[in-house]
Protein backbone atom coordinates (compact mmCIF):
# COMPACT_ATOMS: atom_id res chain seq x y z
CA UNK A 1 0.00 0.00 0.00
CA UNK A 2 1.38 3.44 -1.04
CA UNK A 3 0.83 6.37 1.16
CA UNK A 4 -0.36 9.76 -0.01
CA UNK A 5 1.87 13.12 -0.09
CA UNK A 6 0.43 15.92 2.11
CA UNK A 7 2.04 19.73 2.11
CA UNK A 8 1.05 22.10 4.21
CA UNK A 9 -0.43 25.32 2.38
CA UNK A 10 1.60 28.15 4.32
CA UNK A 11 5.11 25.74 3.63
CA UNK A 12 3.86 25.86 -0.50
CA UNK A 13 2.85 29.25 -0.20
CA UNK A 14 6.98 30.43 0.83
CA UNK A 15 8.17 28.41 -1.52
CA UNK A 16 6.00 29.68 -4.33
CA UNK A 17 7.34 33.32 -3.31
CA UNK A 18 10.94 32.83 -2.67
CA UNK A 19 11.32 31.45 -6.01
CA UNK A 20 9.39 33.75 -7.70
CA UNK A 21 11.55 36.48 -6.03
CA UNK A 22 14.61 34.68 -6.73
CA UNK A 23 15.44 34.19 -2.99
CA UNK A 24 16.46 30.67 -1.29
CA UNK A 25 13.25 29.07 -0.69
CA UNK A 26 14.66 26.94 2.16
CA UNK A 27 15.16 29.84 4.45
CA UNK A 28 11.43 30.99 3.17
CA UNK A 29 9.96 27.82 4.64
CA UNK A 30 11.74 27.78 7.73
CA UNK A 31 10.80 31.20 8.53
CA UNK A 32 6.96 30.17 7.57
CA UNK A 33 7.19 27.12 9.83
CA UNK A 34 8.30 29.80 12.83
CA UNK A 35 6.20 32.79 11.55
CA UNK A 36 2.76 29.87 11.64
CA UNK A 37 2.81 29.37 15.03
CA UNK A 38 -0.62 27.48 16.31
CA UNK A 39 -2.32 29.36 13.42
CA UNK A 40 -5.17 26.17 12.03
CA UNK A 41 -2.91 24.27 9.00
CA UNK A 42 -4.46 23.79 5.64
CA UNK A 43 -3.16 20.29 4.00
CA UNK A 44 -2.68 19.90 0.02
CA UNK A 45 -2.36 17.13 -1.67
CA UNK A 46 -0.86 16.30 -4.88
CA UNK A 47 -4.14 17.16 -7.04
CA UNK A 48 -4.54 20.14 -5.04
CA UNK A 49 -1.02 21.43 -5.48
CA UNK A 50 -2.38 21.55 -9.07
CA UNK A 51 -5.45 22.71 -8.94
CA UNK A 52 -4.80 25.64 -6.27
CA UNK A 53 -1.01 26.22 -6.41
CA UNK A 54 -0.67 25.52 -10.23
CA UNK A 55 1.98 22.80 -9.60
CA UNK A 56 1.98 20.41 -12.50
CA UNK A 57 4.62 18.22 -11.30
CA UNK A 58 4.20 14.59 -11.68
CA UNK A 59 4.94 12.42 -8.57
CA UNK A 60 7.88 10.95 -9.98
CA UNK A 61 9.17 14.60 -10.76
CA UNK A 62 8.33 16.09 -7.14
CA UNK A 63 9.88 13.02 -5.55
CA UNK A 64 13.04 13.67 -8.02
CA UNK A 65 12.88 17.12 -6.93
CA UNK A 66 12.68 16.18 -3.05
CA UNK A 67 15.77 14.45 -3.08
CA UNK A 68 17.44 16.62 -4.78
CA UNK A 69 16.89 19.32 -2.48
CA UNK A 70 14.81 21.80 -4.90
CA UNK A 71 10.88 21.01 -3.91
CA UNK A 72 9.56 20.66 -0.17
CA UNK A 73 9.27 17.67 1.11
CA UNK A 74 5.80 16.35 1.77
CA UNK A 75 4.48 14.44 5.33
CA UNK A 76 3.17 11.76 5.78
CA UNK A 77 0.39 10.60 7.88
CA UNK A 78 1.04 7.12 10.18
CA UNK A 79 -0.35 4.08 8.53
CA UNK A 80 -1.92 1.89 10.83
CA UNK A 81 -0.84 -1.39 11.95
CA UNK A 82 -3.55 -4.54 11.08
CA UNK A 83 -4.04 -6.29 14.06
Amino acid sequence: MSSLNFWFDHIINAYLDACAKGKDWQEAVAAAERDHGNKPRVVLTQKELKVRKGITYSRQHIKRRVKGGTFPAPFHLPQQVAE
